[in-house]
């Protein structure tokens, strides 16, 4: 079964397991290199691979695909590529902003204090995560403390990497602005 007769299957039975290997099958490694191609251009976290990017796509689009109006097999890889080159921008405006957080640390601290780099990054991040939600707070703690990436904080806690990835964001941005409101608060 070709992509475009899987793609009308399945447009009436969402649920036909063979019209979705067919359109997966049919879909997947042209996806595949384009995303290939893609990470060239981005900056997203290490070990993030093509084939990850795809699988959440291919996720994604099984479960809105009732909502998605495609006409045709050209359509759908049209739709899907754009999916993952929008999943990728995403991935990276919130990695971004994750390392703007961190390496202003790193860097602040280090020309601020050389000698005593750690001490001061320790009490201060520990004012951080104090004031953070729990869960937000023990991740930066693992990432801090044990130097764990994001990845082997996932695979630690047996998320997926696209689930976990979401909540690390939404911690880094609120450590962010924590850690603007703090110095807002010491400028004079």
């Amino acid at each position: 079964m070709n992509v475009e007769e899987a793609l009308v299957i399945f447009r009436a039975n969402p649920r036909d397991r063979e019209a979705w290997e067919g359109i997966a099958t049919g879909v997947y490694e042209p996806l595949l290199l384009h995303v290939a191609s893609l990470l060239v251009g981005f900056r997203v976290a290490a070990g993030e691979t093509a084939a990850d990017v795809v699988h959440a796509v291919l996720l994604n689009f099984l479960s809105r695909a009732p909502n998605v109006e495609l006409k045709s097999a050209d359509d759908l890889l049209r739709y899907l590529r754009r999916s993952c080159r929008n999943l990728l921008i995403d991935k990276y405006r919130h990695e971004k902003n994750s390392e703007q957080l961190l390496n202003y640390l790193s860097l602040r601290f280090g020309n601020a204090f050389p000698s005593e780099t750690e001490l001061y990054r320790s009490i201060f991040l520990s004012e951080i995560i104090d004031l953070l939600p729990k869960n937000c707070g023990e991740m930066l703690r693992l990432y801090v403390t044990e130097e764990l990436s994001p990845a082997e904080m996932a695979e630690r806690e047996g998320a997926s990497p696209s689930a976990f990835y979401s909540r690390w964001s939404r911690c880094i941005q609120k450590a962010k602005e924590i850690f603007l409101q703090k110095k807002g608060r010491f400028k004079r």
